[in-house]
């Protein structure tokens, strides 16, 4: 469906970071410990770097091709191309939203709703999922301003673990210890994946295209920022090492007079997080193989992939075989977001030569 309206440089940026704001956020200040070491924390500064140089290369693709879509660009490759390409891209970005759902509804189960069913919890999903994805890109992105301010308070909670932060528990090393920067620091830089979906959608974005996308790493970024250097503030390193979801324990020490169990609400709250990390996912993917079968209404189509999610999500059992799907998926989607752009700058600029060299002759 071609879109009338064209979302906005704050509309775009909030869809951006709720897009790359997952789940991978409670267990980050552990795998930036066991990533980088010490004040492991810098680390994440770097990998923000690197994000923002491939949101510039999408950039690229969208200035150089003077605003074209990724559709647009690769029209000139016949189906038998573009057909597994679509394809391929299409199942990794469906996986790895499924995967993310599931293994947010799994912890969710085993930390607070033992005794509800993972089949209700999943179900609830997919229909506020179906609901979403009804809906066009410009009013999903309205959906996600309202969620942002639902639930970008939850940051200011750090505040209450100031008290207790240390500088001692810093120490003066930098990533010392027994690190693993390749493999560990590819486990963070999927943690901020989700802004490779922008190549579907950047010529949405009716100005400041480029600010609007790196507006959105940025606030990603300062959140993760945040919560890895309070945490490396408040427990010590090797407490770090051992805490499996060290942002939930955070969570644990604050109490209000009213609600007791702050880590119960916030986790709630959080879901909305990402339910829209899984319809931006699975919305695509809808678009990725509607551009292939133009004649399948889009609603069957949606139908179609909601029901093969639905029964995917139920091929892991426990949130261990979960990881490990996410664990693939995610260097899968990592190689997508840098090649893609590449692939298809590279055919942007063989369009031009060849469109001159017609010209010419």
């Amino acid at each position: 469906m071609q879109m009338k309206e064209k979302l906005s440089p704050f509309q775009a940026s909030i869809l951006i970071y709720l897009i790359q704001s997952g789940v991978t956020l409670f267990s980050l200040p552990r795998l930036v410990a066991e990533a980088f070491g010490t004040n492991g924390w810098i680390g994440l500064i770097i990998i923000s770097i690197i994000v923002n140089i491939n949101l510039v290369l999408i950039w690229l693709v969208f200035k150089i091709s003077k605003g074209k879509s990724m559709f647009e660009i690769i029209s000139i490759f016949p189906k038998w191309i573009t057909l597994p390409f679509c394809l391929f891209i299409a199942v990794v970005w469906m996986l790895l939203g499924i995967m993310v759902m599931v293994k947010f509804t799994m912890i969710i189960k085993v930390l607070f709703y033992q005794n509800v069913s993972l089949i209700y919890l999943l179900s609830m999903f997919y229909i506020l999922t179906y609901v979403l994805l009804k809906k066009d890109l410009y009013q999903i992105a309205k959906s996600t301003v309202v969620i942002f301010y639902f639930t970008v308070w939850t940051i200011f909670l750090l505040a209450f673990h100031l008290p207790e932060f240390s500088f001692i528990r810093l120490t003066p090393f930098i990533f010392e210890g027994e690190t693993d920067m390749l493999k560990g620091g590819m486990s963070i830089f999927t943690a901020l994946l989700g802004y490779e979906l922008s190549i579907l959608f950047i010529h949405m974005i009716e100005r400041k295209q480029l600010k609007s996308l790196i507006a959105g790493n940025s606030i990603t970024a300062v959140i993760y920022f945040g919560v890895t250097f309070v945490s490396f503030g408040f427990f010590s390193f090797e407490q770090l090492l051992r805490e499996i979801y060290p942002v939930v324990t955070l969570l644990g020490y604050i109490s209000f007079p009213v609600l007791e169990r702050v880590e119960n609400f916030t986790f709630s709250v959080f879901g909305l997080k990402v339910l829209m990390t899984t319809v931006m996912y699975l919305w695509g993917s809808k678009e990725l193989v509607q551009y292939q079968f133009k004649r399948i209404k889009s609603n069957f189509l949606l139908i179609g992939i909601l029901t093969i999610s639905f029964f995917v999500s139920f091929i892991p059992k426990v949130i261990k075989e979960v990881e490990q799907w996410l664990t693939y998926i995610t260097y899968a989607a990592t190689v997508i977001a840098f090649l893609v752009p590449i692939f298809l700058l590279i055919t942007v600029l063989f369009t031009k030569k060849m469109n001159r060299k017609q010209a010419n002759e």
